[in-house]
């Protein structure tokens, strides 16, 4: 028994069973998994997997038993490099996934204070979606991720809650709506509109808010970049729909801001950690800078929780 033969049986389960999908996010054959699972199972002397010919329907009772081992196991194996590596001299490094919006935005001063406190650590940041976020973070190629909650729940994650992002509509200087104080979602409606992407929870919701009045949007783009949605609003292509926070009158000259939160939900910010990751010097000091509302204790009591259904 090994390391990668546990690795091959959490990445079956995290694939849904799918050897195909399995292989391609570990980077290996799938004949190579499932030899190795096969040989697994004869050290072992018992199936892991429920098989009917060529598909995998599930794990057996046994093999739900072993998944759970080998998940902690292997976070084992990371924690011990973790710890060599705050031990060691060389510079260190702390992968952050996050969207543009939280970048550009929410994470600005958080990450200068943490660079100039921690100048032997290497930060660096992976852009995505919420969904992306969540997949990096759960196989280990981000250390955290600060994003809104991915659509679809990941059991692997802890979720801490650090942040609410309201909503502004952004409008050219000299437009209609730039005098109005209390927009309505239908005179809102009356106007081409720029939001984020559906993938995101500020461009979902969006949507949602109209469609719960009964009001169909004229939605002319969608972009998973704020500063590029205010551009477009800036060429007079229509009305954007944005976290407030990506409004900054200094920079943005020639918009206006209209507040939004009475029409439009806000979206809270989450911080992601995988469910038994080491809380290294580092990591817990971005995370308390960034919520100082969490402390330690409460955080490691939250990453020892067992998994649901495990």
């Amino acid at each position: 028994m090994n390391l990668k033969q546990l690795r091959y049986v959490c990445g079956i389960a995290e694939a849904g069973f799918n050897i195909s999908r399995a292989a391609a996010a570990l980077h290996t054959s799938q004949p190579g998994i499932s030899k190795q699972v096969r040989l697994l199972e004869e050290e072992l002397g018992v199936q892991l997997l429920r098989r009917r010919g060529n598909r995998i329907e599930g794990f057996t009772v046994p093999g739900l038993e072993i998944l759970a081992t080998a998940r902690r196991m292997i976070e084992d194996a990371q924690n011990v490099r973790r710890i060599a590596e705050e031990f060691q001299h060389a510079k260190k490094r702390l992968v952050l996934a996050t969207t543009h919006i939280h970048a550009r935005y929410v994470l600005r001063s958080v990450i200068g204070r943490f660079i100039r406190r921690h100048p032997d650590v290497q930060l660096v940041l992976r852009q995505g979606s919420p969904t992306q976020i969540a997949q990096w973070v759960v196989a280990c190629e981000a250390d955290v991720g600060i994003t809104s909650e991915p659509p679809t729940p990941v059991a692997d994650l802890v979720m801490l809650a650090c942040a609410r992002l309201e909503r502004s509509i952004i409008v050219p200087a000299g437009h209609a709506l730039a005098g109005s104080r209390r927009p309505t979602l239908k005179r809102v409606s009356a106007f081409p509109i720029l939001t984020l992407d559906q993938s995101y929870v500020g461009g979902s919701s969006v949507l949602r808010a109209f469609d719960d009045a009964g009001i169909v949007p004229d939605v002319v783009l969608s972009a998973t970049d704020a500063d590029v949605i205010k551009s477009y609003v800036e060429l007079g292509l229509g009305i954007a729909i944005l976290p407030s926070i990506a409004f900054e009158a200094a920079r943005d000259r020639g918009l206006r801001a209209l507040d939004a939160k009475h029409l439009f939900p806000p979206s809270i910010t989450q911080i992601e950690l995988r469910r038994g990751t080491w809380l290294h010097g580092a990591l817990y000091d971005f995370v308390a800078m960034l919520a100082p509302q969490w402390d330690r204790a409460t955080i490691e009591d939250r990453m020892r929780e067992a998994l649901p259904g495990a």
